[in-house]
């Protein structure tokens, strides 16, 4: 069977191990020319873990990683509100691990064998047939695929060509992401909640520690706004921990920034092109499981492919595997970005009497197997 895969991020380059994982060699086309540049960090909750363990490159993963045994969310003022020790949530599923990004995208490229990578080529046309998909890519070379599976991202154009009238819409927040050198000797995954912001801090390295910064704003404001504002002036008045992280920023950091968006879909499949990851189910990253899902779909698709089938018949076994599962992860997205903009102290409230039982509330059902 021949397959293409569009996109070299996780979800492309997991897809490409887990299909070679049951016999397949497929094509992958990434439009970045070089391997992606990773300036942000990633945490990986026990259930991205666990599909990384399926995948077989969980111990080459644990050794570029940082262990994750608390989550703690603090006030404004460095007053805690909440802990959950992780290995003892997550323990029968798998460890909480944090990394650079382009770690992560350096182990999986380097764990496929029979996978041909193209890089620097983009898709320009899908004309599906009842056969096969006849595919033009942006270097004007012309292919045919028995399947085609868009594992490009948020703004998937593999989705656009499948449902042009779908788009991922604003979540009602903006946020700064980069890496910088762990001078507060921050241990495990610490957050920090003032009023409609939060700074997050979790090392990467052992020297370094990635920071999500994020701010609730109005879409209609959003032009307004300049990419690289004054961090130090957003985020006055926050406080050891995380505050000298802002404070001590050099002016030419390298700052990732984007509005939040999620994209839900009624279908994510036509004909013999499907999607997975964000290109069908983007999230906020409140449940930090954008990793997590978009691994679970390439592990659930290439498990359903070998099954074999007529091609409809395996996309929608795919998809009722997957949807409830990635469905829950953006209610609880939704549900906690919303909790953040409560009053102060009743937010404050809820996360002292509370909190340790709605973060199990959220991530109980993904302790379950895929």
């Amino acid at each position: 069977m021949k397959i293409l895969i569009v996109g070299g991020g996780i979800a492309g380059l997991a897809m490409a191990k887990a299909l070679e994982l049951k016999g397949h060699s497929p094509v992958l086309v990434e439009r970045r020319p070089g391997e992606q540049p990773g300036g942000t960090g990633l945490f990986l909750p026990g259930n991205a873990a666990r599909s990384l363990d399926a995948l077989g490159v969980l111990g080459a993963v644990r050794n570029a990683a940082q262990p994750v045994s608390t989550q703690r969310i603090l006030d404004r003022n460095g007053r805690q509100l909440t802990v959950t020790r992780t290995d003892d949530f997550w323990g029968p599923c798998g460890p909480c691990l944090s990394l650079p990004r382009a770690a992560l995208h350096k182990i999986l490229s380097h764990a496929l064998k029979s996978t041909l990578i193209v890089r620097g080529v983009s898709v320009n046309v899908i004309k599906q047939g009842l056969q096969r998909c006849e595919v033009t890519f942006s270097n004007e070379k012309v292919s045919a695929y028995d399947l085609v599976i868009g594992a490009d991202g948020i703004d998937s154009t593999v989705r656009r060509s499948l449902f042009p009238d779908a788009s991922p819409s604003y979540v009602g927040n903006i946020c700064w992401r980069f890496i910088t050198q762990n001078t507060s000797h921050i241990r495990g995954w610490t957050a920090m909640l003032g009023k409609g912001r939060t700074l997050l801090a979790i090392p990467v390295t052992e020297t370094d520690v990635y920071v999500y910064a994020d701010l609730a704003i109005s879409e209609q404001e959003l032009p307004t706004l300049s990419q690289r504002p004054s961090l130090k002036e957003i985020y006055n008045g926050f406080s050891a921990p995380l505050y000298s992280l802002i404070e001590q920023l050099p002016e030419n950091a390298n700052l990732h920034f984007s509005a939040l968006r999620q994209l839900t879909l009624d279908k994510w499949y036509q004909g013999r092109a499907v999607l997975i990851g964000d290109a069908a189910h983007a999230s906020s990253p409140s449940m930090a499981e954008g990793a997590g899902m978009a691994i679970e779909d390439a592990l659930v698709l290439a498990e359903t492919i070998a099954n074999g089938g007529e091609v409809s018949s395996v996309f929608d076994a795919f998809v009722q595997r997957r949807k409830a599962r990635v469905e829950w992860v953006q209610k609880q997205c939704a549900a906690r970005d919303k909790m953040r903009l409560l009053p102060i102290p009743v937010r404050n409230g809820v996360l002292k009497l509370f909190g340790h039982a709605l973060y199990t509330k959220s991530y109980s059902p993904l302790l379950e197997s895929i």
